[in-house]
């Protein structure tokens, strides 16, 4: 009796235990699958733009100043312009218009509001000083298109500075036996450690590809969203050669070489225009300096000798 005892508590054992086992390994594997499914879901939402990784604090942030945007959005076709010119320098948040202009409308706020608390608190107050907040929040208003039309020319620069080792990339592949579309997506995970601005546009046009646009469309995009001319002279040759049958590897040996040359063009033209834009420090900093030094002392001492004559 006492054997059947010890059996049954035995069984009752190792049931719990296997029961316990099984369970266990059940979460664990759905929370395996449901891991693998939220990394798969985040790779595909970053193709559409790029996530900075911040929380909801950054996000409230957003949200709070293109809510200010909201209220300066007019027209839909200037709404357009603004996106595009925000992709063309790299921003493709889907609120990037209102948070632009909600920049723009908070920004003469920022920048007048600190300089007219600390003259009230200061007790100085005066026509003078709301001359200057005025003057302060025109700049605020009118600042953010410069910046981004910098911030556009700045990538744009970027991109022209790398595409020839681009080409030379695709070069290696087209004649390696790759098609256009095989060597642009093995180009696009190589070209990563050299340029991340065309790592991202390279990116965006294999998607493209993969969605079944055509490779002109795909192509053409590339272009209007750089905006740079030299992507978009590539993308003009490697239309016509896709068309006209002509071999693309040539192409683009023939446009890498072109490129290089009017990168050196470029550079001697910046050294050619040096000595002009280096006479502004030299009359503003240098030549004061030398003026103070060579007529100094002869100013001094003529100073020190008209002292000592007595004119009657």
């Amino acid at each position: 009796m006492e054997g059947l005892d010890w059996l049954i508590w035995g069984a009752c054992f190792l049931t719990g235990t296997f029961f316990v086992y099984g369970i266990m390994h059940y979460a664990g594997s759905r929370r395996m699958v449901r891991d693998r499914f939220k990394k798969s879901t985040a790779t595909a939402a970053m193709s559409l733009y790029q996530r900075g990784g911040g929380g909801s604090l950054k996000k409230r942030f957003l949200d709070w100043i293109s809510s200010f945007g909201e209220y300066a959005m007019k027209d839909k076709e200037d709404t357009s312009k603004l996106r595009f010119s925000l992709i063309q320098a790299g921003y493709r948040h889907p609120k990037g218009p209102t948070i632009f202009l909600g920049i723009r409308v908070l920004a003469p706020f920022l920048l007048a509001l600190p300089y007219l608390l600390a003259n009230v608190m200061g007790g100085v107050m005066a026509s003078g000083n709301l001359m200057v907040c005025l003057m302060l929040a025109g700049t605020g208003f009118y600042l953010p298109p410069y910046v981004l039309k910098a911030l556009i020319g700045r990538r744009q620069e970027r991109l022209d500075l790398s595409l020839p080792d681009v080409l030379d990339l695709l070069i290696v592949c087209v004649e390696g036996g790759l098609s256009l579309q095989s060597a642009l997506h093995r180009v696009s995970d190589e070209v990563r450690n050299i340029s991340l601005d065309m790592y991202n546009e390279l990116h965006l046009t294999n998607a493209e590809l993969r969605t079944g646009i055509s490779r002109e469309m795909a192509l053409k995009n590339l272009g209007e969203r750089t905006g740079a001319q030299a992507v978009k002279s590539l993308v003009s040759i490697m239309i016509q050669s896709d068309k006209m049958g002509t071999s693309i590897a040539q192409a683009l040996r023939v446009h890498s070489d072109f490129l290089r040359v009017q990168r050196g063009q470029k550079a001697e033209e910046k050294a050619g225009k040096l000595p002009v834009k280096i006479m502004i420090p030299l009359l503003l900093c240098i030549f004061p300096a030398i003026f103070i030094i060579i007529m100094g002392p002869a100013v001094i001492n003529t100073m020190h000798a008209l002292s000592k004559t007595r004119i009657f």
